[in-house]
């Protein structure tokens, strides 16, 4: 004859206790498990929502910065080639970009390297009919085969505007990219989607 258990909760056995026992003798601590699982669930969402936004806002406010460091207001006595500043770009940056090369709107100023968020990035200074802009790429860590986390899903867009400044961050082929200008952010989000995607 098998082991027979006893479902009395006054003559209940220590051995045969199990997790439907436990809904079924204890519902107070199984609300309180729930709750608790809820909680830490709900926190946890928050914290890691919350460290999303505080590195957006490192990218918008370092890049505005650098945008205002030196404005690429003036005149350009004799504008790079699009074609080479491309190379160049990808070549300092180790991440394809292509530029317009038959677009006479577009006249790149300057490559550099920059820090940007204590990571090394590019920065080229460009002029798109006439309005400055700087577009920063930084590569997401590539030491020993890790990857930073993406601050949200590929193909998302964040923009939006600070001190005067318009901005549009994205993320693609393992790199966080920003556009800066003075100009009115929609203007710089749809050059983002002509020039960049």
């Amino acid at each position: 004859m098998g082991r027979m258990t006893n479902r009395n909760p006054a003559r209940r056995l220590d051995d045969a206790s199990s997790l439907a026992g436990l809904l079924e003798f204890r519902p107070r601590l199984a609300v309180v498990l729930v709750f608790l699982t809820l909680m830490v669930a709900v926190v946890g969402w928050r914290i890691a929502r919350d460290t999303g936004v505080r590195r957006v806002d490192v990218f918008a406010r370092e890049a505005i910065a650098l945008f205002d460091a030196a404005p690429s207001t003036g005149a350009v006595t004799v504008p790079p080639d699009a074609a080479e500043v491309g190379k160049r770009f990808q070549a300092l940056a180790g991440v394809p970009i292509g530029f317009p090369r038959d677009d006479p709107d577009f006249v790149p100023v300057d490559v550099r390297r920059e820090v940007f968020a204590n990571h090394p990035a590019v920065s080229l200074r460009f002029r798109y009919a006439g309005e400055g802009y700087l577009f920063v790429v930084s590569p997401r860590d590539r030491l020993l085969g890790t990857h930073a986390a993406a601050v949200f899903p590929e193909g998302s867009f964040v923009s939006g505007e600070r001190d005067g400044r318009s901005f549009v961050l994205w993320e693609r082929e393992e790199a966080t990219c920003i556009v800066v200008s003075e100009g009115d952010v929609t203007r710089a989000f749809d050059l983002v989607r002509r020039l960049f995607t």
